[in-house]
Formats: structure tokens, sequence, C-alpha cells
């Protein structure tokens, strides 16, 4: 059995790391409305309520009909050499988006099969505070953005000089879980196991979530996962009589979901039943 750990990285990344995780999945809701473009970002290109790749240039505000999907852009930047290491970005459907600054030298652009920018959204990276003075200084980015169908490269700049960008390929990946499935009571140490695949072939990365309330919201479990199986010990976890288990495999954009199948029991250890 392979036991995942969460490798060793600068706590505070870690922290603010696992917030932007939650205040992402928590925000999907099982209906999506009324989504708008945040403040300041500016916006060109499609604009419909089909899926589908579009070309004729649109106003901002009608941008909103595209589609309600929201990409998470994460990584760590290096504001002393101005370089990029990306983690896995997501796409989920309807979590809220983090506000644009007014001005800022640095901008996610979305780009089109042809290089035309889509949209731009200005960012400003969350700077580390605890960087020792003869270390780089460090900042964290974690951006949560209207995503455009049809966005085949995401690209990371500073004054327009590109920093990192990412392709976007054809498809998502697909997930099932297969244990827990739904009517199991889950007690002490249990290894949440699933199947995944890409018809890309692209490398997966997981994220385990879990829910107390039927899947009206969810708490982060492990995050940044290579296996399909992870150990959780429920102990730890509050106990509840709807409980689900979600897994998020992304291939570095494009993502799949999969859901426990049904609700699960899992006994309250600490007095306070979720």
């Amino acid at each position: 059995m392979t036991i995942y750990q969460i490798k060793r990285l600068n706590l505070q990344h870690h922290i603010i790391l696992s917030l932007f995780i939650i205040f992402i999945v928590i925000s999907l809701p099982s209906r999506v409305s009324s989504l708008y473009l945040p403040q300041n970002a500016m916006a060109v290109g499609p604009a419909a309520t089909s899926p589908q790749c579009l070309t004729s240039s649109v106003k901002l505000e009608l941008l909103s009909t595209t589609s309600n999907q929201t990409l998470s852009v994460r990584g760590t930047l290096d504001l002393t050499e101005f370089t990029i290491k990306l983690d896995p970005f997501m796409i989920l459907p309807g979590s809220k988006y983090t506000v644009r600054p007014t001005n800022s030298s640095f901008s996610i652009d979305l780009l089109d099969g042809k290089g035309k920018t889509l949209a731009r959204y200005p960012f400003d990276p969350k700077v580390y505070t605890n960087i020792s003075q003869n270390k780089d200084k460090m900042a964290l980015l974690s951006e949560a953005i209207p995503y455009i169908p049809c966005t085949k490269e995401i690209v990371i700049s500073k004054d327009n000089r590109v920093l990192a960008s990412r392709n976007v390929d054809d498809y998502a990946p697909k997930v099932r879980i297969i244990f827990p499935i739904g009517g199991e009571t889950l007690t002490g140490n249990i290894i949440v196991r699933w199947q995944a695949s890409d018809a890309d072939g692209d490398n997966l990365t997981y994220f385990a979530l879990y829910s107390t309330d039927a899947g009206r919201s969810w708490q982060n479990v492990a995050s940044d996962i290579k296996d399909t199986e992870i150990p959780v010990n429920m102990a730890t976890l509050p106990g509840t009589t709807v409980g689900l288990f979600r897994i998020i495999a992304t291939d570095g954009v494009n993502t799949g979901i999969g859901d426990s199948n049904s609700t699960f029991n899992v006994p309250s250890t600490s007095g306070t039943a979720g």
C-alpha cells in the first residue's frame, strides 16, 4: 500500500493553497446562476450560451454568458529572478472569482488556437512575508478567473513579457470513485480508491474532498495526489450520516470530477456531527 504524503513545501504556501482550494470547491453550487466577470478584467472575443468556439468580438459584460466555468491558476513566482513554477490548474463549474486589481504589471491571458487573446486578467502575486533577506523574494499565484471555451493556451506575463505558459488539450479526464461508493459506515483508517482516464494520455493530478452535508459544501482532504488511492483516518474528519468523497482530476488544465455514488455514514468521534 502506498502511503500518500504531501511533499514538504513552504508552510505559508501550504496554508494559502489549502484555503484557495477550499475557496474554490466550497463555492461549487448545485445550480449555476448569475456569474459575472470580476471588475477590471479586460476581455475580448467570443460570447454565446453555447460552449462552442466563437470568434466575434463582444462587450465585456456579455462574456459572462459564454460559460459558467472558473479556471483556477496556481503557481509560485520568484520576484527576484522573475521566473515562475506552475502547479496544476483546474476548470470548475460555477466557482467564485478572485478580485481583480485596478492596475497590475502581471496578467493571465487566455489565447485561442491562432494565438488571439480571448481574455486578459490582471492579478497581484501574494508575496511571502517570511523569506530571509538573503533569499529571493517569493510570491504565490492563486487566481480564480472566468474560463472561456476553446482556450488553447494560458499565458502568465509581466509587463507583456511571458513568464510561463500552458497548453490546453482537447479532452478532460474522467474519474470514478470505486471506494467508498455509498451505504457504508466508515470508521478508523480506510483507503479511498478511484479509477481515472484521459483520452490525451496526460499524466493526472488529483485532489480529494470530503462533504458532511451530501455535497452542499466540501473540505479539502489531500492535494496534488499522483496515485489513485489515499489512506484517510476517518477519526480526523467530522461525523455525518450523509457523507461523500469527491475526487477532482486535472491534466494540468482540463478537469474531471467524480463523487461517491451515494452517501455514507461516519460516526462522530468528537461529539460534533457534520
